[in-house]
This record gives C-alpha cells, sequence and structure tokens, in this order.
C-alpha cells in the first residue's frame, strides 16, 4: 500500500481517535458547564425565589397589618353604629340628666371596655357637649384640635357611614370614630345631628394583641418611619402619618436559600421542595387570611358572651331575610327583657351572672323549633325571630315558660323571668320599623307586669302620641309656671298642734287636674324630674320661711337623688335663701335604697350632715327591712296608708302596732298616712304613733289658703 494510501487508511482513524479524545473533555468541560449553568440558573433561581419569598411574607405581613388596622376600624364601626342609631339616646342627650345618662350608657363602660376606650358627643356646630376617657371626663375638642372638630362636622348629616381617622392624642395615638347621633328610623336627609365619637387608643396592649392573631412579631408602634424594617404608616385626615406600625421581616426566602446552598446537586429537588413548600405556604395563609376575616366580622356581628348576634348582627339577618323573595311577609321578631337579672349580678356576681347569660342564650334557642335567629342587644335585652306561619303567642309563650324555670349556675340556683313584646312584618315594612314597633310592645308588655307577653297593636303608637303630648305640655306648664305646690298639715298626736306640711305638685289644666300618679312618672321618664323638683323644693323653703316653727317635706324621686350634683344643689338653695336646713325634711321611697344604695347612701349622708333630716315614705308597702332602717337612720318613718285602712280588722290593728313597735325600739318617729276617721285617730295614739296626716285634718290647700287652717287640729284631742 503506497504511502498514501496509508495516510488514507489511518487518517480517519486517527481523526476519530483525535475527536474521541476530546469527548471525555468535551463531556466534562460541557458537563461542567451545564452543571455550572444549571447550578448558576439554581442559585440564580434560588435566588430569585428567595427574594420573592421573601417579597410575598412580606407581602403577607403588610396585607395582615392592614387587615388588622382594617379589623380595629370595623370593629369601632360595628361599635358606633350600635350606639349612634339609638333612639333612646337622641332623646336622652336633649333632656336634662343628658350628663347623667351618659355616664351611666358609656362613660362609665370607657374605664374597661374592649369595644372603646373613650365617648364624646358634639353639638351640630362641633361644641363639646360631653365626653369621657377611659372612665375620666375628657375635653376632646382641646385635646384632638381643629382636624376632631372638622371630623365631627362631617358626621352631623345623618344616615351616612361612621367616619375614622387616627389623632395624636397626648403622647400617643389614638383611632377615633364619628358618626351622627339619629333615631332608628324617619330620619331627615336634610338635617344635621348630634355626633357620637367614640375612641380606641392604640395601647401596647393592642400591639401585642395584633402582634399575636396576625403573626407579626416583634411589633412595635414608631414615631419615624424605619429604614431597617417593614412598615405601615397610621396616618391622620390630611394624609400625613402620625405614627408607623413596624415590625422585622422574617426573611424567609435567604434563610431558606443559605440552607439550600451547600447542596447545589440536589438544587431541582430542593427547587421541586422549595416550590411546594411555597405553594402550600401561601395556601395556608390565605386560609389564615381567611380566617382572621372571618373572626372579624363574627367578632363585629356576633356578642361574645352568649354566642348570639349582637344588634348589628340581628339587623343584618332581619335585612337579608326580607330582602328575598317572599319580602319576609309573616316573620315575627320578638324583643325580650329579662326581669331580676340585676338582682342576681348584684347578689352573686358578675361571674355568675355572665353565665346565667350564656344558660338564658341556650334555652331561648331551643325554647321552639320554628325560629330563624337568636341575638343580644347587651344587659339583659335579646331577640329572635320565628319563621312565616308559626303563631307568635305560641313561641313567646314558650319563650316564656323556658325562661320561667329555675337556672342552676356556678352552684346557685337563679330565677328570672321575662317580658317579651313582638311584632310582625307585613309587606314593604322597613327593618326598622319592625323593631320599633316590637319594642313598643316590649315596653307595653313591662309596663303590664311581670312574665307577660304583648303584641304590638296600632294603639301604641296612638298612647305614644299621646304621651310625647302631654309630655309637651308638662314642659310647657314647667316652663310658664303653669304647676303649682299644695300644702297638707301633719299635726302631733299628742295636742293636734301642726308641725309640719308636706308639699305636693298640683297640675290644673283646662279640661281638669292631672293626677300626679300620671305626671311625676312622666317626668321622670322625660327627665323633667330635675326641674319640677327643683320648683317644689324652692317654693316649699319659700313657704316656709314666713312661718316658724313648721317643717316643709318635701318627696325626693329616686333619680333626683341619685344626681350626683343633686346634694349640693340643695346645700346652694338652702344657702341661697337663708334656710335652716334642720328645718328641711326630704322623704324617700325605699325602692331607691335597693336599686341605687351607693349613690343614695352618698347624698344622704352629704346632706344629713348640714342638718336635713329624711323620712322614709310608704313604708309597709314594700320590702323595706330592718336592716335597710339600720343602715340608712331615717329621722321619719311614714307609714302607707293602706296600714291605716287595714286598721278595721284584727290581723291589720297587729300589724300596724307590730309596725310602730318596730319604729320606736329603732328610735324612729312614726307619721301615720290617710287618717280620715276619729277611730283611726283614737287607735293610732294609743299604739304610739308620735305624728298623723290626712283628710281629716285637713286636705292639700294653696299656699294662700294655708293660714286660714286652725294652728291646732282640735279633733285630733
Amino acid at each position: 500500500m503506497s504511502r498514501l494510501g496509508i495516510i488514507l487508511k489511518l487518517a480517519p482513524e486517527e481523526y476519530v481517535r483525535d475527536w474521541r479524545n476530546w469527548i471525555a473533555p468535551a463531556a466534562i468541560a460541557g458537563t461542567l458547564i451545564v452543571s455550572l449553568f444549571l447550578a448558576v440558573i439554581v442559585v440564580l433561581i434560588l435566588e430569585a425565589m428567595g427574594d420573592k419569598a421573601n417579597e410575598i411574607d412580606d407581602s403577607r405581613a403588610m396585607s395582615a397589618a392592614q387587615t388588622a388596622v382594617m379589623s380595629i376600624r370595623r370593629r369601632l364601626s360595628g361599635t358606633l353604629e350600635d350606639n349612634a342609631v339609638w333612639h333612646e339616646a337622641v332623646v336622652a342627650l336633649q333632656s336634662d340628666n343628658r350628663k347623667e345618662w351618659m355616664w351611666a350608657n358609656w362613660g362609665s363602660t370607657s374605664a374597661d371596655y374592649q369595644l372603646y376606650d373613650g365617648v364624646v358627643v358634639t353639638d351640630q356646630d362641633g361644641r363639646l357637649l360631653g365626653g369621657y376617657l377611659k372612665g375620666q371626663e375628657f375635653d376632646a375638642v382641646a385635646a384632638l384640635g381643629d382636624a376632631f372638630v372638622k371630623q365631627v362636622l362631617s358626621a352631623t348629616v345623618p344616615n351616612q357611614p361612621a367616619i375614622i381617622n387616627v389623632f395624636r392624642l397626648h403622647d400617643g395615638i389614638a383611632i377615633a370614630g364619628s358618626r351622627a347621633l339619629q333615631p332608628e328610623r324617619n330620619v331627615p336627609s336634610d338635617g344635621r345631628f348630634n355626633v357620637l365619637t367614640m375612641i380606641k387608643l392604640v395601647t401596647p396592649e393592642m400591639i401585642d394583641s395584633v402582634a399575636s392573631n396576625y403573626f407579626l412579631p416583634d411589633l412595635r408602634l414608631a414615631p419615624v418611619k424605619p429604614t431597617d424594617q417593614l412598615s405601615l404608616p397610621l396616618t391622620a385626615s390630611d394624609g400625613q402619618p402620625l405614627a408607623y406600625l413596624t415590625w422585622p421581616g422574617r426573611n424567609l426566602g435567604t434563610r431558606l436559600y443559605n440552607e439550600v446552598r451547600p447542596a447545589l446537586t440536589g438544587a431541582l429537588v430542593a427547587l421541586g421542595i422549595l416550590l411546594a413548600t411555597a405553594a402550600f405556604a401561601g395556601y395556608a395563609e390565605l386560609l389564615s387570611l381567611r380566617r382572621f376575616a372571618t373572626a372579624a366580622d363574627r367578632e363585629a356581628t356576633r356578642d361574645p358572651l352568649s354566642g348570639l348576634l349582637n344588634r348589628k348582627g340581628m339587623i343584618r339577618a332581619l335585612q337579608a331575610r326580607l330582602d328575598q323573595d317572599d319580602g319576609g311577609t309573616g316573620l315575627t321578631l320578638h324583643l325580650i327583657d329579662l326581669d331580676g337579672f340585676k338582682a342576681i349580678n348584684d347578689t352573686w356576681g358578675h361571674l355568675v351572672g355572665d353565665e346565667l347569660i350564656g344558660a338564658v342564650a341556650d334555652r331561648l334557642v331551643a325554647c321552639h323549633p320554628r325560629l330563624e335567629f337568636a341575638a343580644r342587644f347587651g344587659g339583659d335585652e335579646f331577640a329572635f325571630a320565628s319563621k312565616p306561619g308559626t303563631d307568635p303567642n305560641e313561641v313567646a309563650t314558650a319563650a316564656l315558660r323556658a325562661l320561667k324555670a329555675p337556672f342552676n349556675v356556678a352552684g346557685h340556683t337563679c330565677e328570672v323571668g321575662a317580658s317579651i313584646g313582638y311584632a310582625t312584618h307585613v309587606r314593604n315594612m322597613d327593618t326598622f320599623e319592625l323593631i320599633r314597633r316590637a319594642d313598643m310592645a316590649l315596653y307595653g308588655a313591662k309596663a303590664a307586669g311581670r312574665g307577660r307577653s304583648l303584641a304590638y297593636s296600632s294603639d301604641m303608637d296612638r298612647d305614644r302620641e299621646a304621651t310625647a303630648e302631654l309630655e309637651e305640655q308638662l314642659r310647657e306648664a314647667l316652663d310658664h309656671d303653669g304647676l303649682t305646690v299644695a300644702f297638707q298639715p301633719v299635726v302631733s298626736a299628742g295636742d293636734g298642734s301642726v308641725v309640719s306640711v308636706e308639699a305636693l305638685a298640683r297640675w290644673n289644666m283646662s279640661h281638669g287636674p292631672v293626677s300626679p300618679d300620671v305626671f311625676i312618672p312622666l317626668a321622670e321618664k322625660s327627665g323633667l324630674i330635675f326641674q319640677l323638683g327643683d320648683m317644689v323644693l324652692e317654693r316649699s323653703i319659700r313657704f316656709a320661711e314666713n312661718r316658724a316653727g313648721i317643717d316643709v317635706a318635701v318627696n325626693v324621686s329616686p333619680l333626683q337623688l341619685c344626681a350626683p350634683d343633686f346634694a349640693d344643689g340643695v346645700a346652694a338653695l338652702l344657702e341661697r335663701e337663708k334656710f335652716d336646713p334642720r328645718r328641711l325634711i326630704l322623704e324617700v321611697t325605699e325602692g331607691v335604697l335597693f336599686e341605687s344604695p351607693v349613690q343614695a347612701r352618698r347624698a344622704i349622708d352629704a346632706l344629713r350632715a348640714i342638718g336635713i333630716r329624711f323620712a322614709l315614705d310608704d313604708f309597709g308597702a314594700g320590702y323595706a327591712s330592718i336592716g335597710t332602717l339600720r343602715h340608712f337612720t331615717f329621722d321619719r318613718l311614714k307609714l302607707d296608708r293602706s296600714l291605716v285602712q287595714a286598721l278595721e280588722s284584727e290581723r291589720g290593728r297587729a300589724v300596724l302596732n307590730a309596725t310602730v313597735s318596730l319604729a320606736e325600739a329603732l328610735g324612729i318617729p312614726v307619721i301615720a298616712e290617710g287618717v280620715e276617721t276619729a277611730e283611726q285617730v283614737a287607735n293610732l295614739r294609743q299604739m304610739g304613733c308620735q305624728f298623723m296626716q290626712g283628710y281629716y285634718f285637713g286636705k292639700p290647700v294653696a299656699a294662700a289658703d294655708f293660714d286660714s287652717l286652725p294652728g291646732r287640729m282640735a279633733r285630733a284631742g
């Protein structure tokens, strides 16, 4: 073979041999390049995914922080709506005792309440009518400034959502929501109303709760925006940040990347795990956020103590039911007010009372099979709706029967009853009209006596209008001296001399006199009792000023006695009139001693300290005990006229004799009321009764006619 042939024969083999020689290095190089490329890609992907995971987690944290702030605002808005759309509040804040009403319903609660820390009421021009922060009086206009005034002025228009903004308060931050105070219905759209503002302080406890509930570790409130942490600004109404919610990012992606970096050979596996983990984490986070949103909505519409709907939740449920195809026609709303719950709370404490609320809720839900829903408004007020086609009286009877049975709560046997008012929905009736009618029926049931149910009727509206008209006439009479004061003598059982008089308010209208049994409760309900009481007290003192030796007794309403400024007002009047306090006797009924013993004792002690005496009126008609007489140390005991009328029977004489003996043993002089016959006079004197009062000695007469009465009632001798 020629050299050329050999070359031609060997060249391909050598070429191939040379090419094959390059396969391993090329494969190694290629593998290295591809591995490096894949490693770089994996590293870049891991870095990108790490950054993305950091971003997702940061976004999740930011979304959680925003959700937390929205939840706080939504909860504050819900609480504000429950309190701002309230006819009773509108009426109370127009009365003279608005300050006491605000304290009882809002101010005292703000000291330690989960839903708000402060309550402020302003008028249509932004002026402060009253405010409380953590149970203390609070001038929000001065503390929060012009931005707050601008907010409340914007909120005077009714039927609009609450306006909520962030404010700087002292050295901290507060969230304040404002809404027009309006009744539940018939609200004019062009009117302007007083404004209710509720304040929630951003406290360290709140920050800790948000951090725990929304997985934001090391969450804190900072005055300036940090450069190395995540933050959410809390902005004022002008858009300027007042503070920042800040927290450190968890950098989950970076930490994961650092863990998988040494094992690049398992990059694809690690990448799959990371993707699966990221997907799972995202899904779990979505579920978590949904749970938080559901919990926030539940918290805004559910009563935490009973688990039932709250007022907002009930209104929403009613509205949803009435929006259905049948319009909710035939659905009946029952409103319930428990009887005797306050006594259980006062006797055994709030823990027992809270457990009793839960037991009541359980019985209401189970009392009838055709209930739509049940709700608790707060305190001892409940509601439930029965399905169309159900006999509402049957449902009410079942509820009364269920609540009448004793409860075994925390080792105590508790008995409560209830009053129920209900109204049935008819076509084209809105939600608030249905609630109003049921509420009127409940008021009628309570007025008729405990343990009753009552259906709404159109007569209730007519009665309400008549009551409102009579209230306006009473207001007009008080403003224009349309009421008078009559005086009835109280005589000594020994010699018949007039020792004192009782002042009695009288109201004579053109068609005849109005009974005190009618206008006194009306004055108490409307808040006019303070103006009426001041008028009677002032005229009584002026009557007695020129009649030496005769003391004057004035009846005091429980509302007056429990008012914080009552004692100071009486003392100021006596000082102004230069009247001897020892000649004034204030008569109180025993009811106030049980309902508000602390306030009553405070007022009685303050007035007794300056010489004023106190008489327990209508003794024998209620439940006053020996302990009550000892605790309050009365100067006079007025026997109820029913005891005097019972003298005709042997048993009645024995009861009256025992009562007088009891008073004598306690050292309390006795006044017998309603004395009408000489036989009664003789029996009372024989039993040891020191003073008497009644038609036998003289009817109540005007001041001008009193001097014509004999100074000594001869018939008493």
